[in-house]
């Protein structure tokens, strides 16, 4: 049974998965732009992609650019992300990097979530997950592999792993080679959520062959799907109207 987890005004782990749209702005303005185009859509919260934002030492301007983006996204719950290059970002970061952006993050009081890719280093994030419990800072727990979806086995073992950091949500995004992936995927998702795990689950497979994941998510158990209003941050992205077109039509049929 997945127990909710409440962001602001939004809950996760129910009914329709909510549409989550990454900020990937360069700069300042591209950053600002791209939060003011998303208020005016149907998203129901922003990622901003630290790692894309081309600041030399984003941590000491993360907290003057949080207060910035909160003035234009009043309510909207914010996601923030330092992808690193091993799992698919635009910049090297080692976690130790990452736990101190998202602690300096947190101190500006505007930050809702923070993601943190738990299994590179489980030593040095679980202070973290447990730290920001404690100051309201909502965690997700992710993992990503841009080569290969992997066995049964392999996608069972990383979202055990996930889900017994203590994290609110976990997240696994894998590529699949084939349909059978992203089947794969689906299925194991909906196993685990029915019988292990009581978190919220983020689970897709990437893509053009991965699009059927980003979309049917209420029926194999994914709480959470990523559209474009503009600039996407991963392959196989939907735009945000078409995105909320197709979970509202399979919501009805379900």
């Amino acid at each position: 049974m997945i127990k909710p987890v409440y962001v602001r005004n939004m809950e996760i782990g129910t009914g329709i998965p909510k549409i989550c749209v990454p900020l990937t702005g360069k700069n300042d303005a591209e950053l600002l732009s791209q939060a003011a185009g998303v208020v005016e859509g149907e998203a129901d919260f922003v990622e901003w992609r630290v790692d894309c934002w081309e600041e030399e030492h984003p941590i000491y301007r993360v907290e003057e650019m949080l207060f910035a983006l909160r003035k234009i996204l009043h309510e909207m719950p914010i996601l923030l992300t330092f992808r690193s290059e091993e799992e698919g970002g635009e910049r090297a970061a080692s976690p130790a990097e990452q736990v101190a952006l998202i602690r300096r993050a947190a101190d500006s009081g505007q930050l809702d979530m923070a993601d943190v890719e738990y299994l590179r280093s489980p030593d040095e994030f679980a202070p973290l997950i447990r730290d920001m419990e404690e100051r309201g800072v909502r965690i997700i727990a992710s993992s990503h592999d841009f080569e290969k979806t992997g066995t049964r086995e392999e996608l069972c073992d990383r979202l055990r792993a996930l889900s017994s950091s203590g994290a609110d949500i976990i997240k696994l995004a894998v590529m699949p080679a084939c349909p059978e992936d992203v089947t794969l995927l689906m299925d194991t998702v909906s196993e685990m959520t029915k019988e292990e795990i009581t978190c919220p689950v983020i689970a897709m497979s990437m893509g053009e062959l991965g699009a059927e994941s980003r979309v049917e998510g209420e029926k194999y158990g994914s709480s959470v799907t990523f559209g474009t209003a503009g600039a996407s941050s991963a392959p196989g992205q939907l735009p945000v109207r078409v995105l909320r077109e197709k979970l509202e039509t399979l919501h009805a049929r379900i």
